[in-house]
């Protein structure tokens, strides 16, 4: 028992027996929760049987009863009134409760419950809470008749909390029998929980608005019936209704049941499996503005028995109304949160009580609205469910090169293809389905996206837009999300058993009386979460969704297609979210009738469907939007085009030591980005320095394709003036004559001699001007080879030195004696890898400085 001090908290007036005023108490613990104040042992045990005025379901002319099991501390009463906690069930002596199937029982045959199931009583009776097992009508202890979430069941858990407020009466004997009974120790709050079918029924009297029910925690809840037992107009199987209610009354109550149970047959539209009268009174989503408690909902993102749309359609028609809410989304099927994150789970709800029913200040208000389990087991929060992050994104379902050949998932129409058609196959499994998706389309069609560069998260529900035509006037159609792995094994929390697994450690929460009264023990087993490998490139399913193709508009007015005619089937996936990993690639795959599902197949066999391949198209709920479905690298793949400048020769300023270069930013196309990124390194603007300076342009589309090209910027500097030189005295064959050696002018006309001066000794002068290499390029860098191509201002000495990057030897050394002009140097025989080259080029003739470029490039 925790340390505690005791607190004397008047929270409300309760006016349940006139002109009297009760005040409520509990006892504080050290850490703000209300602590363990009272005995176990000690609690009072009763049954309370709350008639039905005008309700008898079996029909033997007898009010029905609910019956419930109360647990208080000793010592509540008027002067000392606690809040109560109810769990309504039909399973309390068919099925049973919570993960080790505990059953109700009275053990001594006094007429009081002595077996308590799960750990609400354990752990809150003694923290100054009434626990209440509320049966539903016709099973344990009520009499009646279950009807399947009807009317009748949700009125029936309603009267407990009228009960509770002194709006009905109760008796301590069925049929009013045993005299009246009120709860003067209840302090006119209550709360409900429970997991499925007790959830449910939370969820349905919360939609009735009723008086003092200020909070409800539905775990793996159904808002509506038929969105639970069908999908898309397709039942899952036949008369669900009559067959849940016999499976949840005991057995040799079933018999007095046959009757109402017949209604429900005629009453349930097998026939056509479309919505009607029968659904719409099971239809709790309906009356969501009417609720007034606060939720706190759990889910697990893998159950395929409640799917995740009971809880998104809820969860969303909260939000509208304004309820304030708080939810848990496990990595598992259908579970207790109990069972999965045990101690987060039990102190959150223990906050949640005391702030909903006792008012106790608290923070459980103020952490994120939202718990997500992710797929490793770690948890995230978040402000709101789906992820306020959300964006959808559509994106085209494209054919193949062949018709024969898998599809992509591409932000935009295209495609080899117009149409595409495949052959509804009933009887093929789903992993047929799944498997090999680059095998057979005869019975499916498969559309990949490409593998991921970056994470992709999906979060709320995915819609497939199919635009196809039937050669049937009737089909079912399927549509299945699926995250492919990629070059190494993945791992995923299994499907099987839920997701669970049973240890042999136990944990206790709370007191127990097993000694005393044979009650289960506090203590129950630890719970794992298995996980199953899933290999390279194979699938798993994330997501799927069912459509009778005559429910396309409507779930409650069937409508045959046309034959051949091109018509809209909008395929509505279970919601979910879900992390497609970078490597790995999403997967669509269409069909016909999916076994996937236990649905009853379409009335037309066979059928052939024919899709439009340009148009159809699957819209994903991603997480950042277009923007990071765009940058996740999976649905395109193609690179920008577009072309570079010309090369460019300036001659730098007198004296300077660079020339500035400017040219046109090039535009870039892409076949899926609008408007691709150029940039060009250097940029335009920028000062290049004398020589040559190789530019590199790259165009970059949203999704990271790219592509490059380069061109050169060479520039000369200004040559320096000639140097003043003497002319050489004219050669002898200028008509001068030599005699003895020397060489006298030819005389003048008119018999005067030229004068011509002697010429000085010849010097010599160095030469200054380097040679000019213009017009740089380094291509054919495949196959083990580097091409340069360049121009020599003169006859030059050319030295190519190449080594790999970051080595200090050369791997090859060329030098060859090059005539003026254009030229190219060949180096061969390179392996994969990046190279450093220099090229060196000094005159051929007479002496000058060399110039030396070095450029950087890769070898494929």
């Amino acid at each position: 028992m925790r340390r505690a001090h005791v607190v004397l908290a008047a929270l409300c007036l309760a006016l349940l027996v006139p002109g009297v005023a009760n005040a409520t108490s509990y006892t504080l613990g050290s850490d703000g929760e209300t602590a363990e104040a009272y005995n176990y042992h000690a609690a009072v045990r009763e049954r309370v049987y709350i008639p039905q005025l005008g309700v008898d379901t079996d029909g033997n002319g007898v009010t029905d009863d609910v019956a419930i099991e109360i647990m208080r501390p000793a010592g509540s009463g008027p002067a000392r009134q606690v809040p109560a906690i109810i769990d309504p069930s039909p399973y309390y002596a068919s099925l049973c409760r919570g993960n080790e199937g505990q059953c109700i029982g009275d053990t001594d045959a006094n007429g009081v419950n002595d077996r308590w199931p799960l750990f609400l009583d354990n752990y809150f009776v003694p923290r100054g809470y009434a626990v209440i097992y509320a049966e539903a009508l016709g099973t344990a202890n009520g009499t009646g008749c279950v009807m399947h979430g009807g009317p009748t069941d949700i009125n029936a858990m309603k009267s407990v909390v009228d009960w509770l407020n002194g709006r009905v009466a109760g008796f301590t004997g069925p049929n009013s029998t045993g005299g009246a009974v009120t709860a003067t120790w209840h302090d006119g709050s209550s709360a409900m929980i429970g997991k499925s079918y007790d959830g449910t029924l939370a969820e349905g009297v919360a939609a009735t608005g009723v008086s003092g029910l200020k909070t409800i925690v539905p775990e793996s809840a159904i808002d509506d019936w038929y969105g639970y037992s069908r999908m898309g107009g397709i039942r899952f199987n036949t008369h669900y209704p009559r067959t849940l209610s016999s499976a949840v009354t005991d057995a040799a109550d079933r018999a007095a049941c046959a009757g109402p149970w017949a209604t429900l047959d005629a009453d349930d539209g097998d026939a056509t499996g479309d919505r009607n009268a029968f659904w719409d009174a099971r239809d709790y989503l309906t009356n969501v503005s009417n609720v007034t408690a606060s939720v706190l909902a759990t889910h697990g993102l893998q159950d395929d028995n409640v799917r995740l749309d009971q809880l998104a359609s809820w969860w969303a028609g909260l939000k509208l109304a304004g309820v304030p809410r708080k939810l848990w989304l496990l990595r598992a099927g259908h579970a207790d949160p109990f069972d999965v994150r045990r101690a987060a789970w039990v102190d959150t709800l223990h906050k949640w009580f005391d702030h909903w029913l006792y008012g106790i200040p608290n923070d459980v208000m103020d952490q994120p609205r939202v718990d997500l389990e992710n797929a490793d087991e770690s948890w995230s929060t978040l402000s709101d469910w789906p992820d306020p992050g959300v964006g959808r994104v559509d994106l085209h379902l494209r054919s193949g090169a062949a018709s024969t050949d898998a599809g992509t998932v591409a932000l935009t129409s295209g495609g080899t293809l117009d149409t595409l058609s495949w052959l509804d196959a009933p009887s093929q499994s789903e992993t047929t389905m799944m498997n090999t998706p680059g095998g057979s389309q005869a019975s499916r069609r498969v559309f990949l996206s490409a593998p991921l560069k970056r994470d992709l998260r999906i979060s709320g529900t995915p819609l497939v837009d199919l635009k196809a035509s039937l050669d049937q006037t009737q089909t079912n159609l399927g549509a299945l999300l699926v995250d492919y792995g990629g070059t190494t094994p993945s791992t995923q929390v299994t499907r099987n058993g839920e997701g669970l697994s049973n240890t042999t450690t136990r944990t206790c929460w709370g007191q127990d009386d097993t000694a005393q009264t044979g009650d289960f023990s506090a203590c129950y087993l630890e719970v794992t979460q298995p996980r199953t490998t899933v290999a390279p490139g194979a699938p798993w399913r994330v997501t799927k969704g069912i459509l009778d193709s005559s429910n396309r508009t409507s779930l409650s007015g069937p409508a045959l297609a046309t034959i051949g005619v091109e018509t809209e089937f909008p395929i509505i996936l279970v919601p979910q979210d879900h992390v497609f990993a970078a490597g790995h690639q999403i997967g669509v795959i269409l069909v016909g009738d999916d076994t996937g599902f236990p649905s009853i197949r379409g009335t037309g066999p066979a059928t052939n469907i024919t899709m439009n391949a340009k148009t159809t198209t699957v819209a994903l709920p991603v997480v950042g939007g277009a923007a990071a479905a765009a940058a996740s690298g999976g649905f395109d793949t193609t690179s920008p085009v577009f072309t570079v400048p010309g090369d460019q020769t300036l001659t730098a300023p007198a004296g300077a030591t660079g020339a500035v270069a400017t040219w046109t930013l090039p535009a870039a196309t892409d076949d899926q980005d609008p408007s691709p990124v150029v940039a060009c390194d250097p940029a335009s603007g920028s000062a290049f320095p004398v020589g040559t300076t190789t530019v590199t342009c790259t165009a970059t589309d949203a999704s990271g394709n790219a592509a490059s090209g380069t061109f050169a910027v060479v520039v000369d500097a200004t040559p320096a003036p000639a140097p003043s030189q003497q002319q050489p005295p004219p050669p002898a064959s200028d008509g001068g004559q030599q005699v003895g050696g020397v060489t006298t002018p030819v005389p003048a006309p008119g018999g005067v001699p030229a004068t011509r001066p002697q010429a000085p000794a010849a010097t010599a002068t160095l030469d200054t001007v380097p040679v000019g290499l213009t017009r740089l390029t380094l291509s054919g860098r495949t196959h083990g080879r580097v091409v340069l191509r360049f121009t020599l201002s003169r006859a030059a000495v050319v030295t190519v030195s190449v080594k790999r990057h970051g080595a200090r030897r050369a791997t090859k050394t060329i030098r060859k004696s090059l005539a003026r002009g254009a030229r190219s140097v060949t180096v061969t025989g390179l392996r994969r890898g990046r190279y450093d080259v220099t090229i060196t080029t000094r005159p051929q003739a007479g002496s000058g400085p060399a110039r030396t470029v070095r450029k950087s490039v890769g070898v494929a």
